[in-house]
């Protein structure tokens, strides 16, 4: 792959997931999750129901059953290739996804969109691999959090992650010094945080209206924690 975008510590490609085989330190990701996100409207804020505006469709639908195939095709040689990863893999399909060494989950009480069962209020998180805490001997450390209001982004993406939630994930994951591989990169969200908290970040993203978004968002001088 060629660099679409490059700085000090991260670099974006315009690609495939399936075409990356170099292994890396750490995956941290948010993958497609089944549920229909498959666009973003024109004014650059989510929100696919609001059929009154005009959207831009992505080339891959975020049905289940791409999802699942991305899941069996895609995940599984990712996964292989980090030393330790962590995965949101949404509510919906997180059962198509290979078996963790542990979950954990953001607890959101306010909810966080509607399920067959009410309210979603976890966001699943799966990990693969050692916990570095406890290999270190630093002692365990919890595997998830609380958050009372996710969304508080705006970003022409149809699921943008909070910037919160992903340094918590990098730092949570990572050690000082090592690559962050984020082969779904979409806007960047985990390429911001990894950048700010001193790691090396590596992102893949599809499509190229994405790729623009997150290198605009990682060539600020000034990484806001809100932005």
């Amino acid at each position: 792959m060629t660099p679409y975008y490059q700085d000090d510590l991260v670099t974006i490609y315009l690609g495939d997931a399936h075409e990356w085989t170099t292994p890396v330190d750490v995956m941290v990701t948010d993958p497609p999750y089944g549920v229909g996100l498959s666009a973003v409207s024109e004014s650059g804020y989510r929100g696919a129901e609001n059929r009154t505006r005009r959207v831009v469709r992505d080339p891959y639908p975020d049905d289940p059953t791409m999802v699942r195939a991305l899941i069996v095709g895609v995940i599984p040689g990712l996964i292989a290739l980090a030393n330790r990863a962590l995965i949101f893999p949404g509510p919906r399909l997180m059962f198509a996804y290979p078996e963790p060494s542990g979950i954990g989950a953001v607890f959101t009480p306010n909810g966080a969109g509607r399920s067959s069962w009410g309210f979603q209020t976890t966001h699943p998180i799966l990990y693969y691999g050692k916990d570095p805490y406890l290999t270190d001997g630093k002692g365990g450390r919890p595997n998830g959090f609380r958050d009372e209001q996710p969304n508080r982004e705006r970003i022409a993406h149809p699921c943008p992650k909070p910037i919160s939630w992903m340094r918590w994930a990098v730092a949570r994951v990572s050690r000082e010094g090592e690559t962050v591989l984020d082969p779904f990169a979409g806007s960047g969200t985990t390429l911001v945080a990894a950048k700010s908290l001193g790691r090396r970040a590596i992102g893949i993203e599809i499509e190229e209206r994405y790729c623009e978004i997150a290198a605009q968002r990682c060539s600020q001088e000034v990484l806001g924690l809100g932005a």
